[in-house]
C-alpha cells in the first residue's frame, strides 16, 4: 500500500463584515414598493375592464382626464414645494451611510462586540469585586453605564476599583466608551 501525503487545504480567511444598522431608506423603500404594487393592481384591473372581463370604467384614464382638466389653484404651489422637500429627504436617506452597531476589538482583526455584550461583561466583572453586592450595566458604542450596590465597608474604594476593572475592558474596544458609574450602598443580607 502506498501512502499519499494529504496536504490540508489552505483556508483563506475572509474579512468579517462590519456590523451596520439597517439603511435609513428601508421604510421609505417599503412605502415606494407598496405604492408601485398598488399601481400594478390598478393596472391589472384596468386591463380586465378593457378586455371586458369585469364591468366598470378605467381608473387610470379617468385619473389622467381629471389631472388634464385642472387649472392652477393656490394649494398647488405649497404642495409642489412639499413634494420637492420630501423627494430631497428620500435622496438624503438613500445616500446617508449606515452607522456601525458594534465596537471593534483592539488588536484583533475583523472582530466585533455588541454593546449589549459589553454591558454583560462589565456587569460580571464588577460583580466579581469583593465589596460589590450586585451590578447592572447598560452600554452603547460610546458610553458604558454601570449601577453597583456595594457594602458599607467597601463604599470608599468601590468607585476606583470599578473604574479600574472597567478601564481594562474599555481599553480593548474601539471606540473606547466613556464610563459612568452609579454607586448605592447597602448591607449584606
Amino acid at each position: 500500500m502506498t501512502s499519499d501525503k494529504v496536504v490540508p487545504p489552505t483556508a483563506s480567511r475572509v474579512a468579517a463584515p462590519v456590523p451596520l444598522a439597517t439603511p435609513g431608506a428601508t421604510f421609505t423603500g417599503f412605502l415606494v414598493a407598496a405604492a408601485v404594487l398598488a399601481l400594478g393592481v390598478v393596472g391589472i384591473r384596468d386591463v380586465l375592464v378593457d378586455t371586458g372581463v369585469i364591468a366598470g370604467s378605467q381608473w387610470i384614464s379617468g385619473a389622467f382626464e381629471y389631472v388634464d382638466g385642472l387649472a392652477f389653484q393656490s394649494w398647488m404651489l405649497p404642495a409642489g414645494i412639499a413634494a420637492v422637500v420630501i423627494g430631497l429627504w428620500f435622496v438624503i436617506l438613500g445616500l446617508k451611510p449606515r452607522r456601525k452597531t458594534a465596537n471593534a476589538l483592539v488588536g484583533v482583526v475583523d472582530t466585533w462586540i455588541d454593546p449589549a455584550d459589553v454591558a454583560a461583561v462589565a456587569s460580571v466583572r464588577v460583580e466579581s469585586l469583593t465589596h460589590v453586592r450586585s451590578a447592572s450595566s447598560h452600554a452603547t458604542r460610546r458610553k458604558l453605564e454601570v449601577k453597583a450596590t456595594v457594602t458599607l465597608d467597601g463604599a470608599a474604594t468601590a468607585e476606583s476599583e470599578i473604574r479600574a476593572v472597567l478601564g481594562d475592558l474599555t481599553q480593548t474596544l474601539s471606540p473606547s466608551p466613556r464610563i459612568k458609574i452609579r454607586i448605592q450602598t447597602g448591607e449584606r443580607s
